[in-house]
């Protein structure tokens, strides 16, 4: 990895950090007889890049660098910028379902002791000098039963492996796991909070609502908004993380005015976050204290009014994103969100056709075909996700999130056509056949 590295990061702030003539002498056997000048090195540098930091995640410190990985001699430890996701992912993998791991770790195992392929084979004249590091990660026969979203979640990574087994497309299968795990990510984020409260019941998910190319407009702010919930709920599950840690201090017994006491005495650090404009302490008092105070006026409740305060606070002033900018980002990044690109137009649900086809694979069994109808009840079953297939049931739904309401035109009426463009989409991908009597059906392709 360090290697790679080096070979991929050639500027820093505007000034060379790793000259080729320094890259020749360090990797001179890496080389063959005929040699490299300067520019053919660079040059190489230059396509090493687009290839393996396709993220741009690689910094001049190999500690933070996140490469595209193809290979187990390019495994590293965690870094600190992946804000423990890997050890949430790792744990839906490892805990054991019916005495079992999850077969996607074998599958994942498999493929990277497999360096039969392109990007293995380009990476290899390099990771040859890398010195052999061991990265263990330890599991816990004790860890506790999945439940609700992860245990939904986990069984979408089982079918996801076993229709990936008999593919013996290495990089693709790889991609496939990565970019499902991302929206695991973000699906998990916005419906843990679901499992959480006792305002929902078990049947409930978050709604995410697929549109097809953006052409239908109330589809389209439909889409928009469900995205807007999934931010709230995320919000809402950071709150609850917040309560379990203040409700064994005794703050949900303390009254008004026991609560302004305390926001008084609380000792309010500088942010470690490098701004122009740091707010003095007791700046940042009074404006937590006014937070407070807004919340309290709506909720009239002590402990809900100083969390909401305490999670506004936190996401404005101590972390360097929040859940808005997070599952934008996150969502444009594996092209689940549409516009991609950042900005500031409302993003949607409006996923890319190998986005739909992974989700596929998570739901679809060898020759068993669902219908148009039945792969939507799969969907929202396993996901929240609508797309238009049972076009009443997917506005009522979207009616109980109070979706609807400012809608433009007819909502109702275009849901079915969404779901038509959405099968279109997958009939050109060949996993799917409409017949002469209008059905269509979804299945795996052979």
């Amino acid at each position: 990895m360090d290697a790679l590295n080096e070979w991929i990061i050639r500027w820093r702030q505007g000034k060379e950090v790793n000259p080729a003539s320094e890259i020749r002498n360090k990797y001179n056997d890496a080389f063959d007889e005929n040699g490299f000048d300067d520019d053919e090195i660079n040059m190489l540098r230059f396509y090493l890049n687009i290839i393996f930091n396709a993220d741009n995640a690689a910094f001049p410190s190999a500690n933070n660098t996140v490469l595209t990985i193809s290979s187990k001699t390019q495994v590293r430890g965690s870094v600190a910028l992946e804000a423990g996701l890997h050890s949430f992912l790792y744990r839906l993998l490892t805990t054991e379902v019916n005495g079992q791991f999850s077969p996607c770790l074998g599958l994942i195992k498999e493929y990277l002791e497999n360096e039969n392929d392109d990007l293995s084979r380009i990476a290899a004249p390099l990771t040859k000098f890398a010195k052999k590091k061991t990265h263990d990660q330890a599991t816990n026969s004790n860890l506790p039963l999945l439940s609700g979203v992860e245990f939904r979640l986990r069984a979408s990574f089982d079918k996801l492996a076993q229709n990936e087994m008999s593919s013996g497309n290495k990089l693709l299968t790889l991609e496939r796991i990565i970019l499902f795990g991302c929206f695991a990510i973000i699906n998990h984020l916005s419906s843990k909070v679901l499992d959480l409260s006792s305002e929902y019941s078990i049947d409930d998910r978050v709604p995410i609502l697929l549109d097809a190319d953006g052409e239908l407009d109330s589809v389209k702010y439909a889409s928009e908004e469900t995205l807007v919930v999934a931010k709230l709920l995320i919000e809402q599950f950071f709150e609850k993380g917040l309560e379990e840690i203040l409700s064994p201090e005794k703050y949900d017994t303390y009254t008004h005015d026991e609560m302004l006491a305390r926001i008084n005495d609380l000792r309010l650090e500088e942010s470690t976050r490098r701004t122009s404009n740091r707010e003095e302490e007791e700046e940042k008092r009074k404006s937590y204290r006014a937070l407070y105070l807004g919340y309290f006026e709506q909720l009239r409740d002590p402990f809900q009014a100083f969390i909401k305060a305490s999670r506004f606070k936190l996401f404005a002033d101590e972390y360097d994103t929040d859940p808005s900018s997070f599952i934008s980002t996150f969502g444009g990044r594996i092209a689940l969100l549409a516009p991609r690109a950042q900005g500031g137009k409302r993003k949607r649900y409006s996923p890319d056709p190998l986005i739909l086809e992974i989700l596929l694979l998570t739901i679809l069994e060898p020759g068993r075909g669902l219908t148009l109808s039945q792969l939507g009840h799969e969907l929202w079953d396993r996901y929240g996700i609508i797309f238009g297939a049972n076009p009443e049931t997917d506005f009522e739904k979207l009616t109980t999130w109070k979706v609807t309401p400012n809608t433009p035109g007819d909502l109702a009426g275009d849901l079915a056509k969404n779901a038509e463009k959405i099968a279109d989409t997958l009939i050109s991908m060949g996993y799917g056949k409409r017949y002469a009597d209008g059905v269509t059906v979804i299945s795996l392709r052979r």
